[in-house]
């Protein structure tokens, strides 16, 4: 190759450089808005909107989304971040800031020793389940509800939040009651609801509306329960009149005495018919139908297949009243071992929601520790899993560039958190690095501690799925070479 083709080769590589980096800007940006939040001296955010509404939050999923962005890497990672929400309701903060610090590693020594993206991906791939397998190996299993260490996730998870130590407490309570039934799935089997004002603590699943006609409950000795999706407006097969008596003779069969639907619109007369064969009807929300769809275990089924002939789910409760004076209805110890609904309240609407999501990070930590394990905090797992690929390489007398980027990201939590409590993250980790595994610091005295034996832990669940979207995020980053501007879809025209 001449010179010139040399020369020409380098331009090439010198703009793939500049693409690349300016995304890795791009995502370092956006770990940049949230990395300050992290970890229970995490700080606030003012979101202030085109309107002048303010929110004052510290969850990094709440700022990532609320944030303005073009560029398409900040998008992606909100996609990213929204699907980390949407799996297990944290850790969106930590995979975006270790996905940040495996991009500016990555950048780093494909732009220094000239290696080829590819390579560090393959690496990348080799190391992952290497780091799955080792936090695998160090979690502890959670046996009961009695554990200490499922309070202590709990605490964990909402200590840097609004009002974190007193939602705690509530959540706490309502996974207390949970021991008298065998239920695990806490993010179904706690039911939230969000409001104006006081906090509530329901003993039973809270339903934020009264059945149609509130005398039609003195009837029923004991509820069953059926959930029909949405219309009830007649005629829905033949005349109304046929229909009405069909609907009304399948829901006596089942001994269905309680219908809650999302219908916007209830034939008149059916409503009658049905209060007077002691039937009530409780209208919901969409949402809410689905809410109770999993809360209790039950499937809706539509009002044209009762009319068909389709048996209808049913669930049976111990009881059901009313409390008018915050318009609820409750029903008492279901079958499907819900027995709690958290009501969470504010003074303004912005707080509400910030309260709710601290609620939400507390009982998705609590449902994934009992159902996952938990591992130390403070991202201490995360720095033994980067000591352990370190130790690997120097073991087998190997160097791979793509354990190195792993080693960034994962080292990152504990450092980030360390900075954000007042120390010097990175001389701390070096110290921390000499200790045994689970061994971290105590950000309050300085001192070197037992992670789990504090009962600073966390879900593995959370972690592994931060880790592995994060490394999700920087493959598909590192392999972009160039950004292009897609040309808009133009229709085929054809000429006569």
């Amino acid at each position: 190759m001449n010179n010139e083709e040399n020369k020409q080769s380098q331009n090439i590589r010198n703009v793939e450089l500049s693409s690349m980096a300016n995304n890795v800007l791009a995502a370092i940006g956006m770990a940049d808005t949230v990395r300050t939040t992290l970890g229970p001296r995490g700080l606030d955010k003012l979101l202030v909107d085109q309107f002048g509404n303010k929110v004052i939050t510290n969850d990094g999923y709440t700022v990532l989304v609320s944030i303005r962005t073009n560029h398409p890497i900040s998008r992606l990672l909100v996609e990213i971040a929204e699907r980390q929400q949407m799996s297990v309701g944290d850790g969106t903060t930590s995979a975006v800031i270790m996905a940040a610090e495996m991009l500016k590693e990555g950048y780093r020594i494909i732009s220094e020793y000239n290696i080829h993206p590819t390579q560090i991906i393959r690496e990348i791939d080799e190391g992952l389940p290497m780091v799955n397998d080792y936090m695998k190996r160090s979690a502890i299993t959670l046996n009961s509800l009695h554990d200490p260490l499922l309070q202590r996730v709990i605490n964990t998870a909402t200590s840097s939040k609004l009002d974190g130590k007193f939602i705690a407490e509530l959540i706490i309570k309502a996974v207390e009651l949970l021991d008298r039934t065998e239920r695990k799935d806490f993010r179904h089997g706690i039911v939230l609801l969000r409001r104006l004002g006081d906090d509530l603590f329901i003993n039973g699943i809270a339903i934020e509306h009264l059945p149609l006609d509130t005398s039609v409950l003195d009837q029923i000795k004991t509820p069953v329960i059926c959930l029909i999706k949405d219309t009830l407006k007649l005629p829905l097969r033949q005349s109304a009149e046929d229909d009405r008596v069909q609907l009304i003779s399948a829901l006596e069969a089942a001994k269905i005495n309680i219908i809650i639907t999302n219908a916007p619109e209830i034939d008149q007369t059916l409503k009658l018919s049905l209060a007077a064969k002691g039937i009530a009807i409780i209208r919901v929300s969409t949402e809410e139908l689905e809410l109770l769809s999993k809360s209790l275990s039950l499937k809706w089924i539509y009002g044209i297949e009762l009319l068909n002939g389709v048996n209808p789910p049913t669930t049976q409760i111990d009881s059901i009243e009313i409390n008018e004076d915050d318009e609820l209805t409750i029903l008492r110890s279901p079958k499907s071992g819900v027995v709690a609904t958290l009501i969470i309240g504010g003074v303004t609407n912005e707080t509400s929601k910030e309260r709710m999501r601290t609620c939400t990070d507390g009982i998705s930590a609590a449902h994934f520790a009992l159902n996952g394990g938990v591992v130390a905090g403070g991202g201490i797992a995360e720095l033994n899993c980067a000591r352990y690929l370190q130790k690997y390489m120097a073991e087998k007398d190997i160097h791979k560039p793509g354990f190195d980027v792993l080693i960034k990201g994962l080292e990152s939590i504990s450092r980030q958190i360390l900075d954000n409590s007042g120390y010097n993250g990175y001389e701390m980790v070096l110290k921390i690095k000499g200790k045994p595994d689970g061994i971290g610091i105590d950000i309050d005295s300085g001192n070197f501690i037992d992670m789990v034996q504090h009962g600073i832990v966390d879900p593995l669940v959370t972690k592994l799925s931060a880790i592995n979207v994060a490394v999700h995020i920087t493959k598909s980053i590192l392999k972009i070479d160039k950004n292009l501007l897609k040309a808009e879809d133009k229709q085929d025209i054809s000429t006569s």
